[in-house]
């Protein structure tokens, strides 16, 4: 538990940059690290309906697990805001790190770090999120907070944000997973009355692995032993979302929609 609290500690000194308000660059993670696990994602998400036009921002990951503690990973933004031409807004690094679990709950938690290099005027960043993760049967939660502060922004701007990302979803056959997502603000540092809007919608999970079929070893729990992933290493794995505006978010679209694609090579 003192780890668990001294992490936290850390990520709220030291959070990232204050983005855009309807988070589409944020994910749901889990706490879970795969060592010798080299993966690559791309997931863009963009608004419906935008009230001051088009908003859009695609993620790009590459990522290994070092051991079952820490992974660490190249990232790369690119944002459109209203009325903009597409850019790329950040380059970085991120680091997922796996704590454990907590006694007599079952939840299991990690951290998440990541440094942002702010590109085409955007300020250098800081990201810290804790992530919970409480499986139990058929059924998985995982809920990451957020905090977020921008390094070098101009006075008035260098002030931290707070928001959370959360997902319920349940195996329905095989590694077929359905069930609701939900991104949102917490605050800021100017208070926690602010622009509290959330998107909420339903959710879509499914795993793949090329050659193997949707459940290596054919016990249909969704997990594969040893020898099956040795002898199929690859993954793919699709996650998508539409989500629709709640309270003030509502004067900033309709709705969002989301969509990830991760590419996993067991080494």
């Amino acid at each position: 538990m003192r780890a668990i609290w001294a992490g936290l500690a850390l990520a709220l000194s030291v959070a990232g940059v204050a983005r855009a308000d309807p988070r589409l660059d944020e994910k749901v993670y889990d706490p879970y690290v795969e060592p010798g696990v080299l993966e690559f994602e791309a997931r863009s998400a963009g608004l419906l309906n935008a009230v001051d036009g088009a908003q859009s921002a695609s993620v790009f990951e590459l990522e290994y697990g070092f051991n079952r503690s820490l992974s660490v990973a190249l990232v790369g933004v690119a944002s459109q805001d209203s009325h903009e031409a597409t850019r790329w807004s950040d380059v970085g690094l991120e680091a997922v790190w796996y704590v454990g679990r907590i006694p007599k709950i079952g939840v299991d938690t990690g951290f998440y770090f990541e440094y942002g290099h702010g590109l085409n005027g955007e300020p250098d960043s800081f990201e810290g999120k804790l992530l919970l993760a409480k499986q139990a049967g058929r059924f998985e939660g995982l809920l990451n907070l957020i905090v977020e502060r921008p390094l070098n922004a101009p006075d008035g701007e260098n002030f931290a944000s707070y928001g959370y990302a959360a997902s319920a979803t349940w195996r329905t056959a095989g590694t077929l997973r359905l069930g609701a997502e939900a991104v949102g603000n917490l605050g800021s540092d100017h208070g926690w009355r602010g622009n509290t809007g959330a998107y909420i919608g339903p959710q879509v999970k499914w795993e793949l692995r090329p050659g193997g079929g949707k459940d290596l070893d054919g016990d249909d729990d969704g997990d594969e032993d040893a020898a099956a992933l040795a002898k199929h290493p690859w993954e793919i794995d699709v996650d998508a979302g539409w989500l629709a505006a709640i309270g003030p978010a509502r004067s900033e679209a309709g709705s969002q929609i989301r969509i990830g694609v991760e590419l996993e090579r067991k080494f």
